[in-house]
């Protein structure tokens, strides 16, 4: 009844407004409603400059209101009924109360206009009661929803989005019962949806969108039975699931047409493709990162224009479940987007033929595998396919072989990246429309067709990491204006273009990596002036970098012409420039630049203090106080400048270096004590200062770098106590590497507070002391569980534009690196250094027994306690330490026996108990046994394979007894001297006997001259018979 009124209210106004134009209105404007519209304008404060609302005013030619602008009023009454006032964009003052007074206005738009002095949405708004349409939007409202807002009973269009609005969603709005659009999005509005918006049985639009509800959505949802759009979509940016529901509501909704739940938490809803499928109106749907699963389908898609499905992000694995789905029920789908969901299986032979009306097919990053159908590109209405990051494979020509069939061909992107995609580059140019092509990470092979040249709204072309082969000229390029990226890195091609080229493109990110370029520097990168990432790294380049060079330094982000022959020396620029280096960095502070392996010598100039990244290891530089002192480091995250020729003490002037992670200063020759401003760093995670000549004690400023994980301080000539606080203040440290220094005294109980070091080296010094028993604390070695093979370091950082004045975030990461001992050889690891487990105490003055609570760390690949003083018995647990592959207890004191658990390590590569004092039999086993004898060397008294010395008492086994520690040994010195008596005495006592007693001695000479006659005898008459055997064959 209610919704009859208002539709004939309606009925009437229209005709009113349309009969307006041709009938000249019998009344004239209210003076109370004039003067109160002056009011209003009063309130926007309007400059005088301005044009908008010039028709306002007292002038004797304004003195009719209702011909003002936006203005419109009611032909018989004369009342103003409607305020269109929609400017765009103005910032105003305030709303005056005086809007109040046009008690009969029916319709009020304000969208647009900015009211400064506004704060929030006017309460007295809920007073204009004949209100049907109210339009609100981006008008910069903040505060919550005022509940006046429900006496508009009228009212059928409400829009306050793209506001600053807050709290809860107010019941007053749910008693609107002709409220046919609400649009509420772009808010911050928060709380849980309440169950009485169904209550607003007449609505067909309900927009809801980022913003951030919490909670179910109601299941009185399903009231809703006029809805055809519904977007309840999170904030973007944030993409939380603070939403959730399990879709029982949405059958009920048969009118929807587009359906947009994105980031929705729809893991209980296991039958979302029945509930989908009932919906026969769809044309939209959007469920993408709602954690769907697969579900068992019972029934079809009841609808025939679907023409948009978004599901990525979420968990559907079976292809077999979705593709029939899709394929088997509608042919209208124009746009198919399934990216991220881990899909398995194969893309079926028939798909691009059902779904030939398909525009844009998106399936990147799963796991399909198998060919790509051929009759995906049947589908000439095709202009964006993206299967990227699968398992694909595939003859690429026969691809475009069967696409250039189509008269018409608006295909402009085609990803197919990161498979395993085979053929050659053909001829592409038919594809007129083509703006991306990326076939990048797959196994094509031969040369790039010159056809690709003629692609003129190309802007992205990207074949890096393939097999092709082949020479590059100017005909590759040669209409190719428009291109932005161009990736050909990673392939035997070869630059064959002339010293004077002028390419037709200005390209912004250029990857050439091992690609032959040199030996000259290309001269072309001269035209390109938009560069920001450049990687001509391994390109067989040996001249010298021009000058020109580095002036396009400050608009780059990404800079890698490593693995080169760059000579020379870098110049820093002139005042003028080296002042737009440091505008540009502040506007946009993240260059990464590596130029190493390369031979470039001299100072480090200061300019590269313009980068958070910067990779300069294995050059000739000589100097590092420009660059480490310049005033630009605010940002500066990695600084690599390993291996060069840099000399002199180490500058203190750390300060500025807020926000380093990773310093790698080794390898050079940097002397004096370490600079105390490098416990400035607070956020440093990875410093490395080894093999060079770093003299004095570790500095105790360094106790601030909490963050710190690998600290590596080797190769030296640091001297005094190793600090306890390296225990107590730095809890993370994964690699401690102090080796081949001149630390003394005891090993700090504190370092047992390193419950999370994978290597600890402190070999190579003067320390002293016994190995502290609570070493078992080290609970990162005592664990088998396998970790991370890489030690990565990452940031996260926010910066201000100073030009846009906007903020803006930075991330990327780091995988470390460290050079260790390791089987008696100096290694880098990196790729598998977080899999290290290693202690090494090799060659100091360490004494006492070897603690059998070192025993608990089973995840010890690598112990070394050799060259040192221990002496006491190998604890007979060691059979514990199952992970150990290099085992060195060599030049010690040792005694007792080997035990025989040690027979049961099955991964012990290398051992070696060379040099000490252990004795008794080798234990048996093929992992002792098998060893080269150097391994026991310089143990006198061990018997046993492999030495040459055998055991007297052959299969005996030692006891466990022995093994603990009896020095009672049954095979002793003892023994042999008892043995050696005993010989001599039944010896001579048989030899008296016999001379002493005569008849003995005439018995004892008849036996053995009877034996003698009788083996005769016998050996004579075996012969005969065998000469007889013989003679006869």
């Amino acid at each position: 009844m209610m919704n009859g009124v208002v539709y004939l209210v309606l009925m009437v106004q229209v005709l009113a407004w349309a009969s307006s134009a041709a009938v000249v209105a019998s009344v004239k404007c209210i003076e109370s409603e004039r003067q109160a519209l002056l009011s209003l304008k009063r309130g926007f404060n309007l400059t005088h400059d301005d044009d908008w609302l010039s028709s306002w005013g007292d002038g004797e030619h304004q003195k009719e209101c209702c011909n003002w602008e936006g203005v419109k009023c009611s032909n018989h009454t004369g009342h103003v009924v409607m305020l269109h006032l929609h400017a765009g964009d103005y910032t105003l003052g305030s709303i005056s109360p005086s809007l109040g007074e046009l008690h009969h206005l029916n319709y009020l738009d304000l969208s647009g206009n900015h009211f400064t002095h506004t704060p929030s949405i006017p309460s007295f708004i809920g007073s204009l009661t004949f209100l049907t349409h109210l339009d609100l939007f981006a008008c910069s409202f903040g505060g919550n929803i005022p509940p006046q807002l429900g006496n508009l009973l009228f009212l059928q269009y409400l829009d306050l989005s793209s506001n600053n609005l807050v709290g809860g969603f107010p019941l007053q709005l749910t008693n609107m019962s002709s409220l046919r659009y609400l649009d509420l999005r772009y808010n911050s509005l928060n709380e849980t949806m309440p169950p009485q918006l169904g209550n607003l049985l007449s609505l067909e639009h309900l927009d809801l969108s980022a913003n951030a509800f919490t909670g179910t959505i109601p299941s009185q949802f399903k009231n809703l039975s006029r809805l055809q759009h519904l977007d309840l979509h999170p904030d973007y940016y944030y993409k939380t699931m603070s939403l959730s529901s399990d879709l029982q509501w949405l059958s009920e909704l048969s009118t929807m047409r587009y359906l947009s739940l994105p980031w929705v938490n729809l893991s209980g809803a296991s039958n979302w493709q029945q509930q989908v499928s009932s919906l026969s109106h769809l044309q939209y749907l959007d469920l993408h990162g709602c954690n769907l699963v697969d579900s068992m389908l019972t029934s079809s898609l009841a609808s025939t224009s679907l023409s948009s499905v978004d599901i990525s992000n979420n968990s559907l694995r079976d292809a077999s479940f979705i593709f029939p789905w899709l394929m088997n029920s509608t042919r209208s789908l124009v746009t198919l987007i399934m990216n991220d969901n881990g899909l398995t299986g194969t893309i079926p032979e028939t798909f691009g033929d059902n779904l030939n009306s398909l525009e844009e097919l998106n399936l990147a990053n799963n796991e399909l595998k198998g060919q790509i159908p051929l009759s995906l590109f049947h589908s000439c209405n095709l202009a964006w396919l993206d299967l990227s990051n699968n398992n694909l494979t595939g003859e690429f020509h026969e691809y475009i072989r069967e696409y250039s069939r189509c008269a018409h061909k608006p295909l402009q992107i085609l990803d197919l990246g990161w498979n395993e995609i085979t053929g050659m580059v053909p001829d592409l140019s038919q594809l007129q429309s083509l703006q991306e092509l990326r076939l990048d990470n797959n196994r094509l092979n031969g040369s790039i067709h010159e056809g690709t040249g003629q692609l003129s709204n190309l802007t992205e072309l990207s074949l890096g990491n393939n097999f092709l082969t082949g020479l590059i000229s100017e005909a590759h390029f040669s209409r190719l204006s428009d291109l932005g990226t161009l990736d050909l890195s990673h392939n035997a091609l070869a630059f064959n273009v002339s010293v004077d080229w002028i390419p037709p493109f200005n390209l912004t990110d250029i990857y050439l990596a091992r690609c032959k370029l040199g030996p000259d520097f290309p001269t072309w990168l001269h035209t390109q002036t938009m560069i920001e990432y450049l990687d001509i790294s391994c390109a067989g380049i040996s001249s010298t970098v021009p000058n020109w060079f580095w002036e396009r330094l400050p608009f780059m982000m990404y800079l890698n012409i490593s693995h080169n022959r760059f000579p020379g020396k870098i110049e820093d620029p002139p005042i003028v420039s080296y002042y737009v280096f440091a505008v540009a960095f502040v506007s946009d502070p993240h260059l990464s630049i590596d130029l190493s392996f390369n031979l470039f010598e001299g100072p480090i100039p200061a300019i590269l203090s313009t980068a958070t990244q910067t990779f300069l290891s294995n050059n000739r530089f000589s100097l590092a106080n420009p660059f480490l002192c310049a005033n630009l480091t605010k940002y500066m995250r990695f600084i690599d400048l390993s291996n060069n020729d840099l000399r002199g003490e180490l500058s203190d002037c750390w300060r500025g270096f807020e926000s380093l992670v990773v310093l790698d200063l080794s390898n050079n020759q940097f002397y004096g004590n370490m600079p105390k401003s490098l416990g400035s760093l607070r956020n440093i995670q990875s410093i490395h200062l080894g093999g060079n000549n770093f003299s004095g004690k570790i500095p105790s400023s360094l106790h601030n770098c909490t963050q710190l994980q690998i600290f590596d301080a080797a190769r030296n000539k640091l001297s005094g106590r190793i600090p306890s606080w390296i225990g107590d203040n730095i809890p993370k440290l994964l690699v401690l590497s102090l080796h081949s220094n001149n630390f003394h005294g005891n090993i700090p109980l504190s370092m047992c507070n390193l419950d999370e070091v994978h290597v600890l080296d402190l070999s190579l010094n003067i320390l002293s002391g016994s190995i502290p028993k609570c070493i078992s604390n080290l609970s990162a070695m005592a664990t088998q569980e396998k970790s991370n093979a890489t030690i990565t370091h990452d940031y996260h950082y926010e910066y201000r534009d100073e030009f846009s004045r906007t903020d803006s975030e930075v991330s990327g990461f780091y995988n470390d690196s460290a050079s260790l001992t390791w089987k008696g050889k100096m290694s880098k690891y990196g790729s598998t250094l977080g899999l290290l487990r290693s202690i090494d105490f090799s060659s100091n003055r360490l004494s006492g027994e070897i603690p059998t609570e070192m025993m608990s760390l089973i995840g010890l690949v690598s112990l070394n306690l050799s060259r040192n003083f221990f002496s006491g018995h190998i604890p007979p647990t060691i059979g514990q330490l199952k992970s150990i592959d290099f085992l060195d207890l060599s030049r010690n004191h040792l005694s007792g026996t080997i035990p025989s658990q040690l027979a049961q390590i099955d991964d012990l590569s290398v051992l070696d108990l060379s040099y000490n004092d252990l004795s008794g039999e080798i234990p048996l086993g093929t992992q002792l046994q098998t060893r080269d004898a150097s391994a026991y060397a310089g143990n006198p008294k061990l018997c046993g394979a492999p030495l040459n010395n055998t055991c007297p008492i052959h299969g005996h086994q030692i006891s466990e007894h022995d093994a603990d520690g009896d020095d009672e040994q049954f095979v002793s010195e003892g023994f042999y001297i008892a043995m050696g008596v005993g010989f001599v005495m039944a010896f001579w006592g048989v030899c008296f006997s016999l001379i002493l007693k005569k008849s003995w001695r005439y018995a004892y000479f008849k036996l053995l001259s009877d034996v003698y006659d009788n083996l005769y005898v016998f050996t004579a008459i075996k012969v005969a018979k065998l000469k007889r055997i013989k003679s006869q064959i």
